[in-house]
């Protein structure tokens, strides 16, 4: 237990006051004859992060958006050294001829289900907060990352808020009277971006941080419809910000496909990965990744879940792909749903058990092929002529008009081969899914 030392203190007391405290345990004696308390209450075990040196350590700085070409920085700190002082240290170690600390921020990010970030204060002391950090929680402690970052936006002011859970095909004026009676004229934004109407979903420019900041706290918890807002502060991501010879590359995450193991593989590519480009599908869907990465000339994604996860994806992309710059990113994926048929015949793999690395799968994507996926548009809508039913309109467009939003009913089919057993399974998979779904939530039911 190198490295580790165990407390404990009395669960049952939860005023201050009354704690019994903590005390380090023998490692040299039963752990159950320390564990007595003197009112006989059970006590709890901490494991608690054993400073080698409690006054000097090391800081791993990541360069966040600046240009530069190596990865973090290991910054050896002291209980004196301040945020202005790690800032400082961390423009030499990283080439940067700018003597200016006050021109750039340290930035605390915590890759948890979310990611959160705070800024620290120049007068700061970050060595104390780590090791506070590390005293609560040590996992805490492991999923928190550190960046460096210029204070002014190098690519503008304009800060993106994304706003969903409206109702669908209202017109924008609509849209902005639900808001302004939300928000109030005061902290009306600057311009709507974009208008996904089909997903009820709104963009919105501020040109001021602590407009958007204020805004962003009052529609996290609105409701309207008997919804409640989902809103989200998207990163503003720009061509010139990417060094030359770098491919982005956008993670969704289906954390409910299959096993429901996309909670950890959220967590590890967050840690591989900038947090920035992995998003959770449960909070808003692939729209706010695809606005993000919508001003780039070419990046790839990466979904994580079953086919119909990558279908859901696709859709998005067609709905966004004439605002962007990149209408068709290539699309890899690692298989969580419980059939995984597409990712089969792709050669993706039967699906994601848990064991894989998931350094592996990037590597994967860096190395896959690109191939044509055959992707069809179906248009339903009523025929004028009494006597027929219904007329199937199927055309190659997938951004194909709705000129009859409430009559008219639009599928779009990703189309692939399968012969043999492997289409004949498939096939019979399907059809019992289809009638009894609940006997089919994951793979190892099937």
């Amino acid at each position: 237990m190198a490295g580790i030392m165990f407390s404990c203190i009395d669960c049952g007391l939860i005023v201050p006051a009354l704690f019994v405290g903590e005390r380090e345990l023998d490692e040299s004696k039963h752990i159950r004859a320390q564990l007595k308390t003197p009112d006989g209450k059970r006590p709890s075990i901490f494991l608690r992060y054993k400073e080698s040196d409690p006054d000097k350590g090391h800081i791993k700085v990541y360069p966040g958006c600046l240009k530069v070409s190596s990865g973090h920085k290991n910054i050896t700190v002291t209980s004196e050294s301040t945020t202005e002082d790690i800032i400082r240290t961390a423009l030499k170690k990283f080439g940067i001829d700018d003597s200016d600390p006050s021109r750039y921020r340290l930035i605390e990010v915590l890759l948890d289900k979310r990611v959160s970030e705070r800024t620290l204060a120049h007068n700061d002391l970050p060595w104390e907060l780590i090791k506070n950090c590390r005293k609560e929680s040590l996992r805490q402690n492991q999923m928190t990352r550190y960046y460096l970052q210029q204070r002014e936006d190098p690519h503008g002011p304009s800060i993106s808020l994304f706003v969903g859970n409206f109702p669908t095909g209202l017109s924008q004026g609509q849209y902005e009277k639900i808001l302004l009676d939300i928000i109030s004229t005061e902290n009306k934004w600057v311009r709507f971006d974009v208008i996904y109407y089909e997903n009820g979903v709104l963009v919105l420019d501020f040109s001021s941080a602590d407009k958007a900041a204020r805004v962003f706290n009052i529609l996290k918890d609105a409701v309207f419809d008997d919804k409640h807002l989902l809103v989200l502060l998207l990163p503003n991501i720009q061509p010139h910000m990417i060094p030359e010879n770098t491919t982005p590359l956008l993670v969704f995450v289906n954390v409910k496909s299959g096993g429901c193991q996309g909670l950890n593989l959220t967590t590890s590519f967050r840690k591989l990965l900038n947090p920035h480009q992995v998003f959770n599908l449960e909070n808003g869907g692939p729209l706010p990744g695809l606005y993000v990465l919508g001003n780039v000339p070419y990046y790839k994604i990466l979904a994580c879940g079953g086919d119909g996860t990558v279908g859901w994806v696709l859709l998005c992309l067609d709905n966004v792909g004439q605002d962007a710059i990149c209408q068709s990113p290539p699309l890899s994926i690692l298989p969580l749903g419980t059939g995984n048929d597409l990712a089969r015949v792709l050669r993706w793999g039967p699906g994601y058990t848990g064991g894989e690395d998931p350094f592996s799968y990037l590597r994967d994507v860096i190395d896959a092929a690109d191939i044509k996926l055959d992707r069809w548009t179906v248009i339903f809508h009523p025929n004028e002529k009494e006597q027929d039913d219904v007329n199937v309109a199927i055309a190659n467009d997938t951004n194909s008009a709705n000129t009859n939003e409430d009559t008219t009913t639009i599928f779009v089919m990703n189309n692939y081969f399968g012969i043999g057993i492997d289409a004949d399974i498939s096939l019979d998979f399907h059809q019992a899914r289809e009638e009894k779904p609940d006997k089919f939530n994951s793979r190892y039911g099937t």
